[in-house]
C-alpha cells in the first residue's frame, strides 16, 4: 500500500487527472504575445510544455526579426551604422545611440563639450521612463488590469512626446552622434519641464493607486517567478530584474559615463526578486529618473547655448585609430554594450568588427530557469518584466 501510494505521489498532476500532459505553441502571432509584446517587437514565441497548467519545459524562440544587425553596421563607415544602432529600441534606441558613439569616442579620443554630456543623459532619462512605462503596460496588459494599462498607456505616450520635445524630432530619426549630439534641448521643453514633470509625477502616483497597489495585481505577481541575485548574475541578468532580485548594481553609480558620478539618485531594489518585486522597482526607478532630469535641466539652463559636438566631427566622416573600445551604459532593460575594433588604413574610417551586448538576449535564456513550475498564465507578465526587446535579440 505504501508502495503504491509513493508511485501515485510521483505521477504528474495530468497523470492523476487523467490527462495527457501537454506542449503548446505560443507564437508571435497569439495574441497575447502579440498584445504585450507590442512595444518592443512582438516577434518572439514560445513552446511551453505543461504538466496541466505548469509549466515544466520552456524553450523561447526570440523571433523572426534577423536583420543581422551586426554584419550590417559594419558594412559602412561610423555614421553608417547610427540607424541600425537606434533601432535596438523605440525609445530606449537613444541610448542605444549613445553607447555605440562612447564607444567611437573612446577609441577615437574625442572630448565632447558639456551641453553634450548633460543633454545625453537627459535624454536617456527621459527614454528610460517612457520604456519603463511601456513596461508597466505591457504587464497590465498580461493580467487583464485594464485601468492600469489605460494609466500607463497614457504615461508612455506623454513621457514620448516629451522626449520628441527636448529632441525636436520623432524616435528613430537620430540624436546622438560620434563627438555629442544633433540638436540642442528645445525652448518649448526647457520652459515647460516644470510642467512635463508634474504631469508626470501625477501618472506615477496615480498607476501606483490603481495597480501597484490593486490587491488582484499584487496577488497575481507575488511570488511568480522569483529569481534569486546569484542565480541572476549567472545568468547575466542586469538592469531591474536584477535589482529587483537583491542586488545593487547599475553601471551608472558603478562604473560610472558621462556624467552620471555628479548626479544625485538612488538604486532601488527588491527582497524576493519576483514579479511583484520587478515590478516596483520599475515604479521607482522612473522617480529617480524624473529627479535626475531636474538636475540635469537645471544645468543645461544655466549653460545657455553653445557647442554641442566636438571640433572635427561635424564634417561627419571619422578617421579612427586602430584598436579596440567597449562602451557600457545602463539601458531601461540591464547593461547595454558596445565592443568596436578599427585597423589601420581603410579600417580608420570604417569599423571592423561591431559586437553589442544587449541585455534582452540574456533576459531570454533566463526565463527558462525562472518559469518552470510557474503556471502559463504566469508567462506573459513575467515576459513583460523582463523586457525581452526582440530587436535586441537579433542575431
Amino acid at each position: 500500500m505504501a508502495s503504491d501510494l509513493r508511485a501515485r505521489a510521483s505521477e504528474s498532476l495530468s497523470a492523476r487527472l487523467g490527462f495527457p500532459e501537454t506542449t503548446i505553441e505560443a507564437g508571435l502571432t497569439h495574441p497575447g504575445i502579440r498584445q504585450t509584446m507590442t512595444t518592443v517587437g512582438g516577434t518572439a514565441g514560445f513552446l511551453v510544455d505543461l504538466d496541466d497548467d505548469r509549466i515544466t519545459a520552456l524553450e523561447v524562440e526570440i523571433g523572426l526579426g534577423h536583420r543581422g544587425f551586426e554584419y550590417e553596421a559594419e558594412r559602412g563607415d561610423w555614421a553608417d551604422a547610427l540607424p541600425y544602432v537606434a533601432r535596438l529600441g523605440l525609445a530606449g534606441g537613444v541610448i542605444a545611440e549613445i553607447a555605440y558613439c562612447t564607444a567611437i569616442e573612446s577609441l577615437g579620443g574625442i572630448a565632447i563639450p558639456d551641453r553634450a554630456i548633460w543633454l545625453r543623459m537627459l535624454v536617456s532619462e527621459l527614454a528610460r521612463i517612457s520604456d519603463h512605462f511601456g513596461r508597466l503596460g505591457a504587464v497590465m496588459t498580461a493580467i487583464g488590469l485594464a485601468d492600469g494599462l489605460r494609466v500607463a498607456n497614457r504615461a508612455e505616450d506623454f513621457a514620448a512626446r516629451a522626449l520628441a520635445s527636448v529632441t525636436g524630432a520623432a524616435p528613430l530619426s537620430g540624436y546622438a552622434c560620434p563627438g555629442g549630439v544633433l540638436r540642442p534641448m528645445s525652448k518649448v521643453f526647457e520652459e515647460e519641464w516644470s510642467a512635463i514633470r508634474k504631469q508626470l509625477e501625477q501618472e506615477v502616483e496615480r498607476f501606483v493607486k490603481i495597480a501597484a497597489k490593486n490587491p488582484t495585481c499584487v496577488r497575481r505577481l507575488r511570488g511568480v517567478a522569483p529569481l534569486g541575485a546569484d542565480d541572476a548574475l549567472q545568468w547575466g541578468v542586469t538592469g531591474p530584474t536584477l535589482r529587483a532580485a537583491g542586488a545593487p548594481v547599475d553601471v551608472r553609480r558603478d562604473r560610472p559615463y558621462l556624467a552620471y558620478s555628479a548626479l544625485e539618485f538612488e538604486v532601488p531594489i527588491g527582497e524576493a526578486g519576483d514579479d511583484l518585486d520587478r515590478m516596483l522597482v520599475v515604479v521607482e526607478e522612473i522617480r529617480q529618473s524624473l529627479s535626475m532630469i531636474d538636475q540635469c535641466h537645471k544645468l543645461l539652463t544655466s549653460l545657455g547655448a553653445g557647442e554641442l559636438r566636438a571640433r572635427g566631427t561635424l564634417s561627419g566622416e571619422l578617421a579612427i585609430a586602430a584598436g579596440e573600445a567597449v562602451a557600457t551604459v545602463e539601458s531601461s532593460t540591464g547593461e547595454l554594450a558596445f565592443m568596436i575594433a578599427a585597423d589601420a588604413g581603410e579600417g580608420a574610417v570604417r569599423p571592423r568588427r561591431i559586437r553589442c551586448r544587449a541585455p534582452s538576449f540574456f533576459h531570454a535564456q533566463a526565463l527558462p530557469k525562472i518559469l518552470v513550475g510557474s503556471r502559463l498564465d504566469d508567462l506573459l507578465p513575467t515576459v513583460a518584466l523582463l523586457h525581452l526587446v526582440s530587436a535586441e535579440c537579433d542575431r
